[in-house]
């Protein structure tokens, strides 16, 4: 019996096609991915950013009002004088902001 032959190598003109052809689909496909998920990670960044600053500026609003609250309280006045300010403070935010509510056309 006689030996198979050895399999031929490729010759260096169809690796180099072949390595080509590989290097192009990868830079499509990296373009690609480049254009679609790059806006929407920079999209949900901000939306995450924007979620955790609101959460801790209500914190913050809270806890002012609250301290505002207890300052008012320390002066020797009546405690009814500090609520009638703190209340006296929302009811003229709720005016501005009613005011400047936009009027809904049906």
């Amino acid at each position: 019996m006689s030996a198979a032959p050895p399999p031929a190598s490729p010759s260096s003109e169809e690796t180099d096609w072949t390595d080509q052809v590989a290097d192009l689909i990868v830079d499509v496909v990296d373009r690609i991915h480049d254009r679609t998920t790059g806006p929407l990670i920079q999209a949900s960044r901000w939306l995450v950013y924007g979620t955790v600053a609101l959460f801790i500026g209500m914190v913050l609003i809270v806890l002012g009002i609250i301290l505002i609250g207890r300052l008012l309280g320390l002066l020797p006045l009546d405690i009814w004088i500090p609520y009638t300010v703190i209340g006296a403070l929302f009811t003229f935010g709720g005016l501005v902001l009613w005011g400047r509510r936009g009027t809904e056309t049906a």
